[in-house]
Protein backbone atom coordinates (compact mmCIF):
# COMPACT_ATOMS: atom_id res chain seq x y z
CA UNK A 1 0.00 0.00 0.00
CA UNK A 2 1.34 3.44 -1.00
CA UNK A 3 1.84 6.08 1.82
CA UNK A 4 -0.77 8.26 0.11
CA UNK A 5 -3.26 4.96 0.33
CA UNK A 6 -2.49 4.52 4.14
CA UNK A 7 -3.08 7.74 5.12
CA UNK A 8 -6.42 7.87 3.11
CA UNK A 9 -7.42 4.87 4.69
CA UNK A 10 -6.63 5.60 8.26
CA UNK A 11 -8.04 8.95 7.70
CA UNK A 12 -11.26 8.28 6.05
CA UNK A 13 -11.70 5.06 8.20
CA UNK A 14 -10.59 6.55 11.78
CA UNK A 15 -10.12 10.12 11.60
CA UNK A 16 -12.66 12.61 9.43
CA UNK A 17 -14.93 14.38 11.35
CA UNK A 18 -13.93 12.79 14.81
CA UNK A 19 -13.17 15.50 17.55
CA UNK A 20 -9.28 16.50 17.49
CA UNK A 21 -9.27 16.79 21.51
CA UNK A 22 -10.89 13.22 21.96
CA UNK A 23 -8.05 11.86 19.78
CA UNK A 24 -5.07 13.70 21.51
CA UNK A 25 -6.37 12.02 24.61
CA UNK A 26 -6.13 8.75 23.48
CA UNK A 27 -2.76 9.46 22.28
CA UNK A 28 -1.66 10.60 25.18
CA UNK A 29 -2.81 7.41 27.17
CA UNK A 30 -1.46 5.62 24.22
CA UNK A 31 2.12 6.96 24.69
CA UNK A 32 2.31 6.82 27.99
CA UNK A 33 1.53 3.24 27.87
CA UNK A 34 3.42 1.73 24.71
CA UNK A 35 5.97 4.32 23.43
CA UNK A 36 8.88 3.31 25.83
CA UNK A 37 7.89 -0.13 24.69
CA UNK A 38 8.49 0.64 21.73
CA UNK A 39 11.58 2.80 21.57
CA UNK A 40 14.42 0.41 19.48
CA UNK A 41 17.25 1.27 22.00
CA UNK A 42 20.40 1.46 19.60
CA UNK A 43 18.75 4.32 17.95
CA UNK A 44 17.54 6.23 20.98
CA UNK A 45 20.94 6.08 22.54
CA UNK A 46 22.68 7.56 19.73
CA UNK A 47 19.61 10.21 19.86
CA UNK A 48 20.78 10.57 23.82
CA UNK A 49 24.21 11.28 22.64
CA UNK A 50 23.57 13.40 19.71
CA UNK A 51 21.69 15.54 22.17
CA UNK A 52 24.16 15.68 24.76
CA UNK A 53 26.73 16.83 21.98
CA UNK A 54 24.28 19.58 21.61
CA UNK A 55 23.42 18.05 18.00
CA UNK A 56 20.70 20.06 15.87
CA UNK A 57 17.24 16.77 15.93
CA UNK A 58 15.44 16.87 13.59
CA UNK A 59 12.43 14.32 13.00
CA UNK A 60 10.75 14.05 9.25
CA UNK A 61 8.08 11.70 9.82
CA UNK A 62 5.18 10.83 7.40
CA UNK A 63 2.88 9.91 10.71
CA UNK A 64 0.59 12.66 11.58
CA UNK A 65 1.08 15.77 13.47
CA UNK A 66 -1.01 14.60 16.58
CA UNK A 67 1.81 11.63 17.02
CA UNK A 68 4.72 13.12 16.27
CA UNK A 69 4.83 16.31 17.95
CA UNK A 70 4.50 14.86 21.04
CA UNK A 71 6.89 11.91 20.76
CA UNK A 72 9.24 15.11 19.42
CA UNK A 73 8.31 17.15 22.48
CA UNK A 74 9.15 13.85 25.05
CA UNK A 75 12.64 12.88 23.14
CA UNK A 76 13.60 16.42 23.16
CA UNK A 77 14.53 17.33 20.15
CA UNK A 78 14.80 20.98 18.17
CA UNK A 79 12.04 20.64 15.80
CA UNK A 80 9.96 18.04 13.86
CA UNK A 81 7.54 18.19 10.28
CA UNK A 82 4.69 15.69 10.13
CA UNK A 83 1.62 15.00 8.08
CA UNK A 84 -0.62 17.37 8.89
CA UNK A 85 -4.87 17.20 8.76
CA UNK A 86 -6.70 19.65 8.87
CA UNK A 87 -9.71 20.57 10.74
CA UNK A 88 -12.55 22.38 10.86
CA UNK A 89 -14.54 25.19 12.85
CA UNK A 90 -15.63 22.97 15.28
CA UNK A 91 -12.10 20.95 16.13
CA UNK A 92 -13.21 17.72 13.97
CA UNK A 93 -10.69 16.32 11.41
CA UNK A 94 -11.72 17.43 8.07
CA UNK A 95 -9.19 16.51 5.44
CA UNK A 96 -5.36 15.81 4.39
CA UNK A 97 -3.55 18.72 4.12
CA UNK A 98 0.28 16.97 3.82
CA UNK A 99 1.80 13.78 3.70
CA UNK A 100 4.91 14.38 4.97
CA UNK A 101 6.88 11.58 1.84
CA UNK A 102 10.75 10.89 1.22
CA UNK A 103 10.45 14.07 -1.20
CA UNK A 104 9.21 16.64 1.16
CA UNK A 105 11.76 15.51 3.86
CA UNK A 106 14.29 16.01 1.65
CA UNK A 107 13.50 19.26 0.70
CA UNK A 108 12.85 19.95 4.21
CA UNK A 109 16.10 18.98 5.41
CA UNK A 110 18.14 21.01 2.31
CA UNK A 111 16.15 24.26 3.63
CA UNK A 112 17.43 23.58 6.86
CA UNK A 113 21.17 22.67 5.82
CA UNK A 114 21.04 25.72 4.13
CA UNK A 115 19.87 27.74 7.59
CA UNK A 116 22.13 26.23 9.85
CA UNK A 117 25.34 26.85 7.30
CA UNK A 118 25.95 22.98 7.44
CA UNK A 119 27.27 20.67 4.62
CA UNK A 120 26.31 17.18 3.58
CA UNK A 121 28.75 15.66 5.30
CA UNK A 122 27.57 16.78 9.08
CA UNK A 123 24.30 15.17 8.49
CA UNK A 124 23.05 11.90 9.60
CA UNK A 125 19.71 10.73 8.58
CA UNK A 126 18.12 7.47 10.44
CA UNK A 127 15.11 5.73 9.01
CA UNK A 128 13.80 2.16 8.60
CA UNK A 129 11.57 3.09 5.19
CA UNK A 130 12.52 2.71 1.31
CA UNK A 131 10.29 5.91 1.55
CA UNK A 132 13.13 8.04 2.45
CA UNK A 133 15.75 7.44 -0.50
CA UNK A 134 16.00 10.59 -1.24
CA UNK A 135 16.03 11.86 2.48
CA UNK A 136 19.47 9.41 2.51
CA UNK A 137 20.98 11.23 -0.56
CA UNK A 138 21.38 14.67 1.14
CA UNK A 139 22.96 13.06 3.82
CA UNK A 140 26.97 12.38 4.28
CA UNK A 141 25.89 9.68 7.07
CA UNK A 142 23.26 7.15 6.10
CA UNK A 143 21.97 5.01 8.98
CA UNK A 144 19.11 2.02 8.31
CA UNK A 145 17.40 1.33 11.91
CA UNK A 146 15.72 -2.11 11.39
CA UNK A 147 14.88 -1.56 7.70
CA UNK A 148 12.88 -3.47 5.50
CA UNK A 149 14.20 -5.61 3.14
CA UNK A 150 14.23 -3.33 0.20
CA UNK A 151 16.11 -1.00 2.05
CA UNK A 152 18.41 -3.21 3.99
CA UNK A 153 19.33 -4.72 0.43
CA UNK A 154 20.58 -1.08 -0.53
CA UNK A 155 22.58 -0.51 2.90
CA UNK A 156 24.53 -4.07 2.56
CA UNK A 157 25.00 -3.41 -1.41
CA UNK A 158 26.75 0.17 -0.77
CA UNK A 159 28.13 -0.70 2.57
CA UNK A 160 26.29 1.68 4.97
CA UNK A 161 25.45 1.18 8.66
CA UNK A 162 22.52 -0.41 9.25
CA UNK A 163 21.57 -0.64 13.42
Amino acid sequence: MSLQSLHEVTFNTFLKNKSYDDIKRHVNVFLDKYLVKLFYMPAVLRLQKAISENHYITIYSSSPFFLVGPIADLLKVNEYKSSLYSLNNHNKFEKIKLILDGEKKASYALELMKKLNISKEEVYVYSDSIEDLSLFEISGNKIAVQPGKSLKKIFIENGWEII
